[in-house]
């Protein structure tokens, strides 16, 4: 088996309190017993462990005991987990042999995968999949608790006149019914396209259509500040004869810019030319300031050269005195340790030869600044006579461009201008059509619009093996007058001979409803279908114990049948049937099921709550 978990063992802890436990096995469970044992309540405490939002009701005998614990057992890889929870809720501790413990979410999170929820989900291998909510095709991820209805069937429940399939809550029937067909067909509606919410849409339209008008209503106020407009077929022709004026102005501003192309190239010329000549006139102004700077190195040199020559002269007529050092007499002085230096006359020949020399190179520079001046001036002449060249072929330019050029240039602008205008008033005109569309079709109502998909009923065609199903189990437990067995897509519940379930009475709707819910286990155990893989039927045989009025002379073979049926048809599920101990065959024997048998008393076991001081 690939999918689904079996339930192992139920228990019941407190402080200084007796555990309550009950163990389950594959194939029939039966928990029997009289009122008032804690068959309901271990039921409820299932549920509970299994994410439930309702607390186990307050019975006297669980008074103290603040923890329920269930051990289920993965059929896929045999793991054993222990979800323990508290009486007082909260969350749901997973332990295992080998791995961390982990707290699950009692409460379902669409794609949260550490909830009680989503890891039921997957063992059952129905994670990740999807139920439409509405007809418009709002999706929400599926949820433990929408199977757990479909396999813990209460004694309040199994006796509902209501579809299986649907709590009786209309916001909820989409989803019931999309649930169920599932489980059926394994298709869920994660690929269903969604339509918009119709208060959303409507909405939507509403807004969608004041702000058309609004902008409608400025476009018609900029119309009428463009001036006089007319239809959308005049502005088109008024545009067209706009478009053919400008395409002759262009030509007509082209050829003339033709006409200008020599006399530009003659002006291009002149100023090349006049160009050349100021290029060169800038470098010889910049030589006659380098050679204003040399001139007065030179001069500088000069004066330096004269100096040094005086000061040398006067060195010379100086005579030797005593040493200021000593006092001694110069003949007394000794000097072989003086180095050989040239005497201030010396010193004074050699400035006298750099002075010489200087002048020379003085009297070149003024020879090459002459030279350049002359040079400059002629430049100069030229440039004025190329200036003047300039200045006629642009004044003869400028001529021609005011008198064609710049008219032709005038007038396309103009026409351009006009073009834009009328573009505008087009384009204004256009979009107030537009939006007068838009407005019309905004204000028009709309049909109520469907999501893109499969409907979340179930049809009648995609019920039939789940009908033969169905009644095979009927026929099996020889349920009276049986001649065939439907579904009713519109109450998405059985039909059993051409009768409604919910015409039959509460005792004959509970054998009813535990074959619809049988029949879902065995469908899907037989077709290898995700599902958790085990139910849990709480007083189907009230008819035997509570009948009413048209349910007294009831057949009792079929008691004995069921029980015969439910043994052979689901060895490789799990179903636990709690029971009134009277309804069991043969004074409680089942065969080799597991049977949990209540007394009520002293007499064996009393109930799923052991008294004080006494084990389970």
């Amino acid at each position: 088996m690939k999918f689904g978990f079996a339930l192992r063992r139920l228990s019941l802890f407190g402080p200084d309190k007796p555990p309550a436990e009950v163990a389950f096995t594959c194939g029939l469970n039966v928990i029997a017993g009289p009122s008032d044992t804690g068959k309901s309540f271990i039921a409820q405490c299932l549920d509970y462990a299994l994410g439930g939002g309702a607390v186990p009701k307050a019975i006297p005998e669980a008074a103290g005991y603040t923890t329920v614990a269930l051990e289920i057992e993965s059929h896929q890889d045999h793991r054993v987990y222990k979800l323990e929870r508290s009486l007082d809720g909260g969350e749901v501790r997973c332990t295992t042999e080998g791995q961390s413990d982990r707290i699950l979410a009692a409460k379902h999170r669409g794609g949260n995968e550490d909830s009680v929820s989503q890891f039921l989900l997957d063992l059952s291998g129905l994670g990740g999949k999807k139920v439409r909510t509405n007809e418009q095709g709002k999706t929400r991820p599926l949820s433990f608790r929408d199977i757990a209805r479909l396999v813990i069937i209460d004694e309040v429940t199994v006796i509902k006149d209501a579809s299986p399939v649907l709590s009786g809550q209309h916001t909820s029937k989409t989803a019931e019914s999309g649930v169920f067909r599932l489980l059926l067909t394994g298709t869920d509606d994660s690929s269903v396209i969604a339509k918009e919410d119709p208060k959303v849409a409507k909405g939507r339209q509403a807004g969608k259509a004041e702000l058309l008008e609004s902008m409608l209503i400025s476009a018609r106020e900029r119309l009428a500040d463009l001036g006089d407009v007319g239809s959308l077929t005049d502005e088109r022709d008024r545009l067209a004869r706009i478009e053919a004026a400008l395409q002759t102005a262009m030509s007509e501003r082209n050829a003339a810019q033709a006409s200008a192309a020599p006399l530009e190239a003659k002006r291009r010329d002149a100023w090349t030319s006049l160009r050349v000549v100021d290029s060169k006139l800038a470098v010889m102004a910049e030589l006659q300031t380098r050679f204003d700077l040399l001139q007065e190195q030179y001069s500088s040199d000069l004066r330096r050269l004269e100096a040094i020559a005086e000061a040398g002269g006067r060195l010379d007529q100086l005579k030797e005195e005593r040493c200021p050092m000593c006092g001694a007499l110069a003949e007394y002085h000794e000097n072989a340790h003086r180095q050989v230096q040239l005497a201030p006359v010396d010193v004074v020949q050699a400035c006298k030869a750099e002075t010489a020399k200087t002048l020379k190179l003085l009297q070149d520079l003024q020879a090459t600044r002459l030279a350049t001046a002359a040079e400059a001036a002629q430049f100069r002449i030229v440039r004025a006579a190329r200036q003047q060249a300039f200045d006629a072929s642009a004044a003869e330019l400028k001529a021609l461009l005011e008198r064609h050029v710049d008219v032709a240039t005038k007038k396309v602008d103009e026409l351009r201008a006009q073009e834009g205008t009328a573009r505008a008033v087009l384009d204004m005109l256009e979009r107030a059509q537009e939006m007068e569309a838009l407005l019309e079709e905004a204000n028009t109502p709309r049909k109520r619009e469907r999501a893109e998909g499969p409907s979340s009923a179930v049809s009648t065609a995609q019920a039939d093996s789940f009908s033969r199903e169905v009644e095979a189990l009927l026929r099996a437990w020889h349920f009276p007058n049986l001649d065939r067995v439907s579904f009713s897509e519109n109450d998405q519940d059985v039909v059993i001979s051409g009768r409604a379930r919910m015409s039959h009475g509460k005792g004959v709707r509970a054998i009813i409803r535990a074959a619809f819910n049988l029949a879902l286990l065995r469908l899907s155990v037989k077709d290898e279908r995700p599902f958790p893989n085990f139910v849990l039927i709480d007083s189907p045989l009230i008819v035997y114990e509570e009948p009413d009025a048209d349910e007294t002379s009831f057949s009792p073979e079929l008691k004995k049948h069921f029980w015969e049926s439910v043994k052979s048809s689901f060895a490789d599920a799990q179903v636990i049937i709690i029971e009134n101990s009277k309804q069991l065959p043969n004074n409680g024997a089942i065969g080799d099921v597991n049977v949990m048998l209540f007394t009520g008393n002293d007499q064996g076991r009393r109930g799923f709550i052991p008294e004080e001081g006494t084990a389970a």
